[in-house]
């Protein structure tokens, strides 16, 4: 096993990329990971992209005034290697519109070897006896510059990805479940590259909004486009702005002409404050028929026949966890049998090839 003591080297000039597309162009499989501000910035940014290839592992910056597109062009025809790669993915085609070819996920190959934990840090303890530290997780990766500690958890993350990959490789073709990662690898890349849906319906329907009346719904949404658009100007995430809670308290009582105002916490800016007070003052003047709907999911009662082919499916499929020392949800998930039961035709075409052999259907 090599150790973060090989070559590694940060890039944040087109020149030095070049080297980084050269390298990548040489060999058909890279590991691959990214680093976001999610928690720190909004909206997120990619931070970083980390590489390794060969025994070289490159940090790529950019955040510095480079143009990634020649290395990500590059990369998309390449077998990739993730841990978790559904959030990178989803980070690098709202970024860039960067979608690959292959993919191979250590953590979805993992838990189909049959592992009950499946985090980096327990599979490299595992597999290799090395124990990663665990770092700066939550860090600021849109500060400048990296410091040690983070370029070298950064490092980490993709140091041993190939090798961890090689091994689960070997386990799964001995299952042979080799296929079944490929197959979750395609669903993950598809799912992760679809369009944007529109959300701007529910987006501002938080937590708590279900239990508000229309009015209230009125107030909460114009509480959420403010907050929205303070985050972006602050670049902070919105819970930064102001708390779910507080929001749908504020709501709450502005719905019922009771005093709002006192709920603003002290240290808010005036400002913001302004802002605030003139979208709900907006939000007074709308006209009942103008409220947002109260949106309900539909409610259904499942008929005996319903509940026992229900019951046949779980029986099935716990039969078959037990057999491969799987965890059942990964063959199907519980609202997945309901759908099945209610013979929902959807449900089992979203189902992949070897769910639906294991499940007989």
């Amino acid at each position: 096993m090599k150790s973060a003591t090989d070559e590694t080297i940060l890039i944040d000039q087109n020149q030095s990329l070049e080297k980084v597309v050269r390298a990548v162009k040489k060999v058909d499989e890279i590991a691959i990971d990214t680093e976001a501000d999610s928690m720190h910035a909004y909206p997120e940014k990619v931070c970083l992209l980390q590489i390794r290839c060969g025994e070289s592992s490159w940090l790529v910056d950019p955040l510095a005034d480079i143009d990634c597109s020649p290395l990500l062009d590059v990369l998309k025809d390449k077998s990739l290697i993730f841990h978790a790669a559904d959030y990178d993915l989803r980070l690098l085609h709202k970024r860039y519109g960067f979608r690959p070819n292959r993919v191979f996920d250590t953590m979805w190959a993992a838990r189909l070897v049959g592992h009950e934990r499946f985090g980096l840090e327990f599979l490299v303890k595992h597999y290799f006896d090395i124990q990663l530290e665990k770092g700066p997780q939550t860090a600021n990766w849109g500060m400048r510059p990296l410091t040690p500690a983070m370029a070298h958890y950064a490092l980490n993350d993709v140091l041993h990805l190939k090798p961890l990959a090689e091994l689960l490789r070997k386990e799964l073709t001995g299952l042979k479940r080799l296929t079944w990662v490929e197959e979750i690898a395609e669903r993950v890349i598809e799912q992760a590259c679809l369009p944007e849906e529109d959300v701007s319906d529910t987006e501002w329907r938080i937590k708590g909004a279900s239990k508000l009346s229309r009015r209230g719904l009125a107030f909460l949404r114009a509480i959420w486009n403010w907050r929205e658009t303070e985050a972006i100007r602050a670049n902070r995430p919105p819970f930064f702005i102001l708390s779910h809670d507080l929001a749908t308290s504020m709501a709450t009582r502005a719905a019922c002409d009771e005093n709002w105002i006192s709920l603003i916490p002290r240290r808010m800016a005036a400002r913001r404050r302004r802002q605030l007070e003139k979208a709900m003052n907006e939000a007074s003047r709308i006209k009942p028929n103008d409220f947002p709907q109260r949106l309900y999911k539909p409610r259904f009662r499942a008929s005996d026949r319903e509940k026992n082919k229900t019951e046949a499916i779980k029986k099935v499929r716990d039969a078959a966890a037990e057999k491969l020392k799987l965890d059942p949800s990964i063959i199907a998930s519980k609202a997945t049998m309901i759908r099945l039961g209610l013979d929902d035709s959807n449900a089992t075409e979203e189902l992949m090839q070897w769910q639906r052999e294991l499940l007989g259907l």
